[in-house]
C-alpha cells in the first residue's frame, strides 16, 4: 500500500518536471521569415507650373525595399498621374513618369500619382501639396500659325504672356469633341474684332444679346472639311459654332469656305464681316446677323447676275464706314466697288479720272494677287497676261478713284512668283519664289534685290499682318507690325519655321531684311494671323 503511494507521487512528479522542461524547451524548427518587398514612393516637386497646351512631365523616383527588377517587369504595375481640384478629377497620363499633353481648364490642381501591384493588388499613392499644380492659359496674345503636319491641318500658337519669353502651344484643336480628329486642307485662320455690336453665334455658351470681350472676339479657321468658330479666349469651339450654321442657319456638308473675317485691310469697324466660298462667292454678315446665304454681293444691281470673285477683299485700315472695298470679277477682268451693306457691287464709271493708266472694267489680265496697304492708302494688284508677263497696278478704290502705276515688273523670276506682300513704311512689293524672297519696287519696276535666301527650305507663306486695334499700328522697327513674317518648310526633316523680318528703304538700303523672331516646329504653314490683346 505504502509502495503504490510512493510510485503514484514519483509518477506525478516526473510529469511535472516534463511539463517544466516544455515550457523551457527552445524552438529550434527551420521557420522562413522574410521581410515584404514594398514600394517607395519619392517626393513630389512643391510647385509646378505649366501652359494649357503644352507638355507637363514629372519624374516621380519610385523604388523597391528589397528587390528592384520587380519594377521592370512587364505589365507587373499600373500607373495614374490625375490633377485634381476636389471637385473635379483629371486623368493626365497612365505611365510611370507623367508625360502629358495638358488640354484641363487653367487653374489650381493637386498632382496625385497611383502605381498599383497587379500581382498582391497593393495600392501605392503620392500627393502633391494642396495646389502646387498651376495649369495657366497658353493662348494669350500672340501669332496663330496654321500649317500642314504629315497630311493634317494643326493649329499652334506662339504666346507672348506678360512679358515672359514666349512660348508655344502645340497642336490646340487635337483633342476638340467637335472638329474632326483627322482635320485637313489648312486655308485660313483670322482673328476678328467686332465690338461695338455683338457678334451672332447659335447658343449654348454664347450670348448674343451681350457685348462682352468674350462674345465680341472670335478666332476662324477654314479648311477643306469646313470651317469653325473658336472662342478667342481658349480657343475651343461648339458644333453650333459651325460657320455652316451661322452662314445658313443648317449643317451643309459642302460648305468649305477659303476665307472668313473682317477683310485684309478692314480695321476695327468689324460689325461687317465676310466669307468666301471657295466658289467665287462673297457673303456678307451685318451686325447681329447671319449671313445671307440667298444674296452673294459679288453682283452688280444692273446686270441681274452673279460674278466669279477673285478670293481677295480689300478695303483700307480704318474705323470708319466710308471706306469701300475691292472686288475683282475673273470672268470680265474687272475691279469692282463695294459699300458694306450694300449688298451689290459697283462698276467704276469710265470717266472717273482722266488719262487712265489702265482700264477699271478691262484690265484684260488675270488677277494673281491683291492687297490693301497702309502705305498712302493704296491698293496693290498682281496681274498676268496671256504672255505670262507680270504687271503691277496701284490705286485707289477704297476712299475715291485714283490710279497710281502701272508698270511691268521684271525682276528676277518675278513670273514664277505666287506669293507676295506690300511694306506699309515703304511701299516695297516682296515677292517669294522656291526659298528666296525680293524686293521690287513700283517706282523701279525693273529692279529687284534678294533679301532672304533659305536655301533648301520652301517658303510657303510670305505677308505683313494687318493688325485691327490702333495700338498695334506702329511703325516702330521692333514692333511686329512692321516685320515681314516668312514661313518656309524643309521637306527632308518635316520642320517649318515662322520668321519675322523688318525690311530697309528699298532706295537707300535696296530693302534689306533684318531678323527680328524666329519660331519652328510647325509644319507647311499656310495661314496667320495674330490673337491681340
Amino acid at each position: 500500500m505504502v509502495y503504490i503511494r510512493e510510485n503514484f507521487l514519483r509518477l506525478v512528479l516526473v510529469s511535472l518536471l516534463a511539463v517544466f522542461a516544455a515550457g523551457c524547451y527552445k524552438d529550434l524548427g527551420n521557420y522562413d521569415y522574410k521581410a515584404i518587398n514594398s514600394i517607395e514612393l519619392g517626393k513630389m516637386p512643391d510647385t509646378l507650373r505649366v501652359f494649357q497646351y503644352d507638355t507637363l512631365k514629372v519624374k516621380l523616383p519610385v523604388s523597391a525595399l528589397l528587390d528592384s527588377s520587380i519594377l521592370d517587369e512587364p505589365g507587373r504595375f499600373t500607373y495614374q498621374w490625375i490633377a485634381s481640384t476636389g471637385n473635379a478629377d483629371y486623368v493626365l497620363d497612365s505611365s510611370r513618369e507623367l508625360k502629358a499633353y495638358v488640354v484641363i481648364p487653367p487653374g489650381k490642381y493637386t498632382l496625385i500619382f497611383r502605381m498599383r501591384d497587379t500581382k498582391t493588388n497593393n495600392l501605392y499613392s503620392k500627393k502633391s501639396n494642396a495646389n502646387a499644380l498651376s495649369v495657366v492659359t497658353g493662348t494669350y496674345e500672340g501669332w496663330l500659325v496654321f500649317s500642314e503636319v504629315q497630311g493634317r491641318a494643326q493649329l499652334d500658337m506662339v504666346n507672348f504672356v506678360n512679358g515672359q519669353a514666349p512660348t508655344i502651344a502645340r497642336d490646340i484643336l487635337r483633342n476638340s469633341p467637335v472638329i474632326p480628329r483627322q482635320l485637313t486642307g489648312a486655308r485660313d485662320i483670322c482673328y476678328t474684332y467686332s465690338t461695338p455690336t455683338s457678334n451672332q453665334v447659335p447658343g449654348p455658351g454664347h450670348d448674343s444679346t451681350k457685348v462682352t470681350a468674350a462674345d465680341a472676339e472670335w478666332i476662324y479657321i477654314c479648311t477643306d472639311q469646313g470651317a469653325w468658330k473658336l472662342r478667342n479666349d481658349v480657343l475651343t469651339t461648339r458644333w453650333q459654332w459651325t460657320i455652316a450654321r451661322e452662314f445658313i442657319l443648317q449643317d451643309s456638308a459642302s460648305f468649305r469656305p477659303g476665307f472668313c473675317g473682317n477683310g485684309r485691310g478692314i480695321g476695327v469697324n468689324g460689325a461687317y464681316l465676310y466669307v468666301y466660298d471657295n466658289k467665287g462667292n462673297f457673303f456678307e454678315r451685318a451686325p447681329s446677323a447671319y449671313y445671307e446665304a440667298s444674296r452673294p454681293i459679288n453682283n452688280v444691281s444692273t446686270e441681274g447676275k452673279t460674278f466669279k470673285a477673285a478670293p481677295f477683299f480689300c478695303r483700307y485700315q480704318n474705323t470708319g464706314r466710308t471706306f469701300d472695298a475691292v472686288l475683282f470679277d475673273t470672268e470680265k477682268k474687272r475691279f469692282l466697288r463695294y459699300t458694306q451693306g450694300a449688298g451689290t457691287c459697283t462698276p467704276v464709271q469710265p470717266n472717273a479720272i482722266p488719262d487712265p493708266l489702265f482700264d477699271f472694267n478691262d484690265v484684260k489680265k488675270d488677277l494673281v494677287w491683291m492687297k490693301t496697304t497702309l502705305f498712302n492708302t493704296l491698293t496693290y494688284a498682281i496681274l498676268r497676261g496671256a504672255d505670262g508677263a507680270t504687271w503691277l497696278a496701284t490705286f485707289n478704290l477704297s476712299s475715291g478713284t485714283s490710279q497710281d502705276r502701272y508698270v511691268r515688273l521684271t525682276g528676277t523670276d518675278i513670273d514664277k512668283a505666287t506669293l507676295f506682300t506690300v511694306d506699309r513704311n515703304y511701299g516695297t512689293l516682296f515677292y517669294a519664289v522656291g526659298g528666296k524672297v525680293y524686293a521690287t519696287s513700283k517706282f523701279y519696276p525693273d529692279q529687284s534685290y534678294l533679301v532672304l535666301d533659305k536655301g533648301e527650305e520652301k517658303i510657303t507663306y510670305l505677308d505683313q499682318h494687318i493688325f485691327l486695334r490702333s495700338t498695334y499700328f506702329s511703325t516702330d522697327p521692333e514692333h511686329p507690325a512692321s516685320h515681314v513674317m516668312v514661313g518656309s518648310y524643309h521637306e527632308g526633316t518635316g520642320v517649318g519655321t515662322l520668321e519675322g523680318y523688318y525690311p530697309a528703304d528699298f532706295v537707300n538700303a535696296h530693302a534689306a531684311f533684318t531678323k527680328k523672331s524666329a519660331y519652328t516646329g510647325f509644319g507647311k504653314i499656310r495661314a496667320l494671323s495674330y490673337r491681340e490683346r
